[in-house]
């Protein structure tokens, strides 16, 4: 998929769950160990969607200019071709909760029949029985946080399920009719050496499914494990280890027919997570909740990171420079890469001519790899490209 026209016809729905059974050590995400504010949460996240029903109506979506045939008779309200229940753990809200919401949301939205509707879930909150429920209401694809199959790496990261549960769920799920299944790894773990990493990619593929997230273990500044490591009560990180598991993981991913179409998401060819790459690509989207950000394509809104009554929002007009520097950096993360025709086409030649640029240099020192119409980065280079988008940027 080269062209970035497709998703400027669509738009996405993201909802942020804030609730948890407990704070895992590692994350640094808005989430309450909590569910003492739910009902209220509830009521204001219902009252925000409703609210905020002609947010995707503003201005021409996907930063393009109005005029461009991608455009021509999209300027309603885009379809709805995605839904993403993210947290948090989303998995905690009961069958009925999550009905209503989607209720809600196919009342006030022009949701596509066949849209991608997907639900972050934790192994401790799922059964059977619940997986069932969820298949039936509508959702279609699962975002599981795993983590790792070995306890010893759950303990580390503060999670509550363990290996054995892990690998149940994935039973469940499948049993319950989902052939759209995603799970995240995390590596570079101080409990975890080359051959344990080995053995969990192992798993995953064992298991046949269709898309893996995998994360390097990073410390967030405010996290507990960042605290723990800080006071000598847990093994410190290792970028090498980190390293060397990143370059497991691709190798295993490529013997295995899985594309490399994010930094840190691999899909069996026609998988992708339609709902991230729609970020990627700048599709406009509308996110419900605290700490939820929304765009439209011109501007970005992002909601404090609180749970009340109600939501409140700051936004940002951006500049044509900063729409620039957004496309770069965005679509440098993927394997799509930057697309010069549409730069040029889209934006205008004076960006297009300052991307080739400064890429030119990039390109003679290996760091940035170069087709006739695009520029993008290898699995090796991936892991640096934030520095190379920093040398593309506008600003």
């Amino acid at each position: 998929m080269r062209d970035f026209s497709y998703f400027c016809t669509m738009a996405g729905i993201y909802i942020h769950i804030p609730f948890c059974n407990s704070k895992c050590a590692y994350c640094g995400f808005y989430s309450l160990p909590s569910l003492k504010l739910k009902n209220r949460f509830l009521e204001a996240l219902k009252a925000e969607i409703v609210a905020r029903k002609e947010y995707l109506q503003r201005g021409p979506h996907c930063g393009l200019d109005p005029q461009s045939p991608a455009l021509k008779g999209n300027h309603d309200l885009p379809t709805i071709n995605t839904i993403y229940f993210g947290g948090g753990t989303p998995s905690i809200l009961s069958i009925k909760e999550i009905d209503e919401l989607l209720h809600l949301i196919n009342t006030y939205y022009p949701v596509a029949p066949n849209a991608e509707i997907t639900l972050e879930a934790n192994p401790d909150t799922l059964s059977l029985d619940y997986l069932q429920a969820l298949r039936k209401m509508g959702v279609n694809r699962l975002s599981i946080g795993i983590q790792s199959f070995f306890d010893e790496d759950l303990k580390y990261l503060g999670r509550k399920h363990n290996a054995t549960h892990a690998r149940q769920c994935l039973d469940w799920a499948k049993q319950a009719g989902f052939d759209n299944i995603s799970i995240d790894l995390i590596y570079g773990l101080p409990t975890s050496d080359a051959e344990q990493w080995n053995h969990n990619l192992d798993i995953f593929f064992d298991y046949d499914l269709p898309h893996l997230s995998a994360y390097a273990l990073t410390l967030e500044p405010n996290s507990i494990l960042t605290k723990q490591i800080e006071l000598g009560k847990a093994q410190p990180i290792n970028e090498e280890d980190a390293l060397r598991d990143y370059e497991t993981l691709c190798r295993h991913a490529k013997e295995n027919d899985y594309l490399h179409y994010e930094i840190s998401n691999f899909c069996k060819r026609g998988m992708h997570s339609k709902h991230n790459a729609s970020y990627w690509f700048g599709t406009p989207y509308i996110g419900f909740g605290p700490s939820a950000h929304s765009y439209d394509g011109t501007s970005r809104q992002w909601n404090v990171a609180s749970v009340s009554s109600s939501f409140s929002a700051e936004k940002e007009e951006l500049t044509p420079e900063q729409q620039y520097d957004e496309y770069v950096m965005l679509r440098l993360r993927t394997h799509w890469g930057i697309d010069l025709k549409w730069l040029k086409r889209e934006m205008g030649e004076r960006f297009s001519t300052f991307c080739e640029q400064h890429a030119k240099p990039l390109v003679a020192q290996g760091r940035l790899s170069q087709t006739r119409e695009f520029l993008y980065l290898t699995d090796q280079q991936m892991l640096f490209a934030d520095g190379v988008a920093e040398e593309l940027f506008w600003e």
